[in-house]
């Protein structure tokens, strides 16, 4: 059987401060996760042309692993956290504000 499927009024959801409250959330948080992780991104790549020799360092004395492979890795991880804050923020926070407004619609 196939279940019948009803109409949205996307004018109706704008409407509502629910709505409105998800969205500034949403891409608040979006914002501030973005910039960080560009700050971070861009601070790397300036280290890497301007002052290449901090980067080339080794970690220790003796050591094959230079600073910038942990500084890279490292920027690869912040990236993955970073994208785990916002999954569990929108599973936590905002699902929830989305589920309170599915009931708020006729």
């Amino acid at each position: 059987m196939d279940a019948q499927v009803k109409p949205v009024n996307l004018e109706q959801i704008r409407k509502r401060p629910l709505f409105s409250r998800i969205s500034l959330e949403r891409n608040c948080l979006g914002a501030v996760l973005a910039i960080v992780m560009a700050a971070l991104y861009f601070t790397f790549i300036s280290v890497v042309a301007f002052s290449p020799g901090i980067l080339a360092a080794p970690i220790s004395p003796g050591s094959s692993i230079s600073t910038g492979v942990v500084a890279g890795v490292s920027l690869m991880v912040f990236g993955l956290v970073l994208t785990a804050i916002y999954a569990l923020y929108a599973s936590m926070r905002l699902d929830k504000l989305a589920s309170a407004l599915r009931k708020e619609i006729p």
